[in-house]
């Protein structure tokens, strides 16, 4: 099988396992809030307080940051794959290290500003969320052999780097958001 066969098949594998847990963890905070807004009531009862309960901020669309950085792999990686092969077939360039220098580059930018918005609006997933947005690039360096022969190794390893500044940066960012909002 061609390589770009295999990581497609990885890569569906991947996302119907993330999917299952998905499902799974909702189902699970399902039950979690029922009892949680029971107990609350049961509490507003007893106490006769009629305010309401304290709301924990929720992410973007109630997914974890988990979820959110194993997202903006999988749309890396789908703008790398399928709009590369579709650029590179409309305006027939041939395949060269320029051409896959540009996709690997976009790749990185769309990873660096996941990370960035991801750690922003959660800062204490800056320890995570550089690592999974990156998961692709880090078993491709351990499972290909020529990952480190060719000369993309430095796109690819500075696309991590650069994850990782964009994530502290919108850690700070996002911590100055939260305190400024407590005062």
């Amino acid at each position: 099988m061609e390589p770009k066969i295999k990581a497609i098949i990885f890569l569906v594998i991947i996302v119907i396992l993330f999917l299952i847990v998905i499902r799974v963890k909702i189902k699970s905070d399902r039950k979690r809030k029922e009892l949680a807004i029971l107990s609350v009531e049961h509490d507003r009862d007893i106490n006769g307080d009629k305010g309401e309960p304290k709301s924990k901020k929720s992410n973007l669309w109630g997914i974890p940051s988990w979820g959110l950085a194993l997202l903006t792999m999988f749309l890396a990686f789908v703008v790398m794959m399928v709009v590369g092969d579709i650029i590179t077939a409309i305006f027939t360039i041939p395949e060269s290290n320029a051409a896959d220098l540009v996709f690997y580059v976009l790749y990185n930018i769309i990873i660096a500003c996941g990370c960035f918005y991801i750690c922003w609006q959660d800062p204490k997933s800056v320890w995570y969320v550089p690592v999974l947005c990156n998961i692709m690039g880090i078993i491709s360096a351990i499972v290909e052999p020529n990952f480190w022969i060719s000369s993309l190794w430095i796109v690819i390893c500075s696309g991590w780097v650069l994850s990782i500044i964009a994530s502290i940066i919108g850690t700070l960012i996002g911590r100055k958001k939260a305190s400024s909002a407590t005062l």
